[in-house]
């Protein structure tokens, strides 16, 4: 499995020609656990753990930690047995969704001169940044899904096939996302935000390669209400700024499109655009 989980760092970072990439992979039976070796220290262990409930760690595949120093290696987390189980297409998703984070935190250091990876939880912006990184992940992730499982390239083509692939995907992924948007209100806003983040990046892959079909599924119900406009806002933000060096000066846009959503009031949110 390691083996594997290596070819495929090693085809990520030659297709996005990534270089100084320094990190170490653990493979785990147990999430909860495991992850609390890699805090910087008991507070923020404590913090950490309390942002996300013990159970909902019995869910999750793969997590990525950040180095206390700056010189130290990041920790890429995968769950073994859900590895094992899963088609490799699953994998590469997984593999690619991590190493983007590392990447966008590589990034977001090198551009606000951090010192120290401890920075990022002293600074309310930055889960701003976080937030767009893991749309940016799984953007990335989803990309090498598609392509490891239907031979599906991120380019425009309206051939019936991809058609067919793309309806299904759509339908299927807003119903899941939906789902857990709705039964994850008990871990709070963050949580929630995290899957609206997930269902934006395969929103703007779908647009990408089948603008037109995409956009007359935006144009219609569910997403005809007013309530429903700031994706269509972060989505439209995210697509002008594609990469952390444009997005670097706006992840405070984030916030104030989120802020409109919040205002509205009840009725608002259900008015047709």
């Amino acid at each position: 499995m390691r083996d594997q989980i290596n070819r495929i760092m090693k085809s990520y970072v030659r297709f996005f020609k990534i270089k100084n990439l320094n990190l170490q992979i653990v493979l785990t039976d147990d999430m909860y656990t495991t992850q609390k070796k890699y805090g910087f220290n008991d507070e923020d262990i404590k913090s950490l753990d309390s942002a996300t409930a013990r159970k909902n760690w019995k869910h999750v595949a793969a997590c990525m930690k950040y180095p206390k120093k700056m010189d130290e290696p990041f920790t890429l987390i995968f769950k073994d047995p859900y590895l094992r189980r899963s088609p490799v297409y699953e994998r590469y998703r997984l593999v690619f969704h991590e190493l983007t984070h590392i990447v966008d935190y590589m990034d977001y250091a090198r551009l606000n001169h951090l010192r120290s990876y401890e920075e990022l939880f002293r600074n309310q912006e930055t889960v701003l940044f976080q937030n767009w990184s893991e749309y940016h992940a799984e953007r990335r992730g989803y990309a090498a899904w598609l392509k490891h499982r239907y031979g599906v390239k991120m380019d425009y083509d309206t051939s019936k096939q991809k058609q067919e692939i793309m309806r299904k995907e759509t339908v299927s992924n807003i119903m899941y996302y939906g789902e857990h948007y709705t039964n994850t209100a008990e871990y709070g806003s963050c949580r929630q935000i995290y899957f609206t983040m997930h269902l934006l990046a395969r929103m703007s892959i779908w647009m990408q390669m089948l603008p037109v079909q995409v956009g007359e599924i935006l144009s219609k119900e569910p997403f005809d209400y007013r309530g429903m406009n700031w994706i269509k806002k972060l989505m439209a933000l995210f697509a002008k700024y594609p990469n952390i060096d444009q997005m670097n000066d706006h992840f405070m846009d984030i916030a104030r499109i989120v802020a409109e959503n919040l205002a509205l009031t009840k009725e608002q949110l259900w008015e047709r655009v």
